[in-house]
């Protein structure tokens, strides 16, 4: 979670040309909070990891925000063993290249120049390449307890995804974070098209991912124009967003998995390991009995001669972190064959992690027994982190 000011040093001119984004999205609506991308005064990843302010601290300032070597460290503190760590601004320059030009404008101001003369197409590119070439440097860190998560950009050219995945996996990667608002290669992710590209994954045990911020391609921009949507909240990927976007931001990916599984996916690869990042939970009970009903519905379809129903598939398979102001215990209630696929996340350090996020979410799991508090915070995440 590098500050705008300091991330040339990392990225070079795509690292620039971003910080210059992050600055035109706070002037749009300056944000004064610590979450803040676009804080000038901090030189460095300074402050001291304090076991009682660990929990609570946001934003760029917090510690190993900025320097990784300190994560283990903060780890340790934490009583984590593990983690995947997910690109803020990579993220944030994907959202930057696929959003049109009214979500732009929305989100991060009508300045075009910051680009120094690129389309925001072609910037995204350049930004996902300089961060790729980073994350090859620094695939595993700590012996494998930091897993820094590569970036597969969807193409029309489906070996691009392939070669692009290859490189990463070569390197050393051991995760990787696909869109989810786009069709890979102009098809669905059942096609045979994409078989490739998940038994590499799969014969890899490298981990895919769909996280928050690649959705704005799947729901036109002009749904979140309202007068009653000018009350903002700020996140380090989404700049100046609203409840519309939050309370949507499930959409492209419950699409996504959906054809997954109904396309037989995880039938043809069953050990392919798949995480849903910052998207929420709540909608997941929901897909499962939603898909458990259609092939019902339609019993000639390929899905119904499965020998698994797709909620099997999605409990074997695919793991989801809720938001931590969710109610998961409730999920685990009423969706007891899905209790499997719930996992704690922090997303230090991040605002959306919540503060006090570890006793919070105890309380509301610890009441459901041992059994589900250990899935929950443990065994049911391993399945990403092998």
């Amino acid at each position: 979670m590098i500050p705008s000011h300091l991330l040339e040093d990392v990225l070079g001119q795509p690292g620039r040309i971003m910080g210059k984004v992050f600055e035109s999205a706070d002037r749009l609506r300056p944000d004064p909070t610590a979450t803040n991308m676009h804080q000038t005064d901090i030189v460095g990843d300074m402050k001291d990891i304090d076991p009682e302010d660990i929990w609570k601290i946001k934003g760029p300032s917090a510690p190993s925000a900025i320097d990784l070597g300190r994560r283990v460290e903060v780890l340790d503190v934490m009583g984590i063993d593990r983690q995947l760590v997910f690109p803020t601004t990579a993220i944030a320059a994907m959202i930057v290249g696929g959003m049109n030009d009214i979500a732009y404008e929305m989100r991060f101001g009508g300045d075009m120049s910051v680009f120094e003369g690129a389309s925001r197409p072609d910037f995204a590119k350049s930004f996902l390449r300089a961060y790729n070439e980073w994350v090859m440097d620094n695939a595993v860190l700590a012996d494998g307890r930091i897993r820094m998560v590569g970036i597969v950009p969807t193409r029309p050219d489906v070996n691009e995804m392939v070669d692009t995945a290859k490189r990463l996996i070569n390197a050393g990667v051991r995760a990787v974070y696909l869109q989810a608002d786009v069709p890979p290669g102009g098809v669905s992710p059942a096609h045979s098209l994409l078989d490739p590209l998940w038994r590499l994954f799969e014969e890899n045990d490298v981990t895919v991912t769909l996280h928050i911020g690649t959705e704005f391609a799947f729901l036109d921009p002009g749904w979140m124009i309202a007068e009653t949507f000018q009350d903002l909240f700020q996140s380090p990927e989404i700049p100046n967003t609203n409840i519309q976007l939050f309370s949507t931001v499930h959409m492209a990916v419950d699409n996504y998995v959906s054809a997954m599984v109904l396309g037989g996916v995880f039938e043809r690869f069953p050990r392919l390991r798949l995480g849903l990042m910052e998207v929420g939970a709540h909608w997941v009970g929901c897909a499962a009995r939603r898909m458990d009903m259609y092939i019902k519905v339609f019993p000639g379809a390929a899905a119904a001669k499965f020998p698994l129903k797709p909620s099997e598939y999605i409990a074997r398979n695919i793991r989801v972190s809720p938001f931590n102001f969710e109610p998961v215990d409730s999920y685990f209630q009423d969706d007891p064959a899905l209790a499997d696929v719930f996992c704690y996340s922090t997303d230090y350090p991040h605002v959306e992690g919540t503060k006090d996020s570890l006793q919070n979410m105890l309380k509301k799991v610890e009441p459901l027994g041992e059994e589900i508090t250990t899935k929950f915070f443990r065994t049911n995440a391993e399945w990403l982190l092998p």
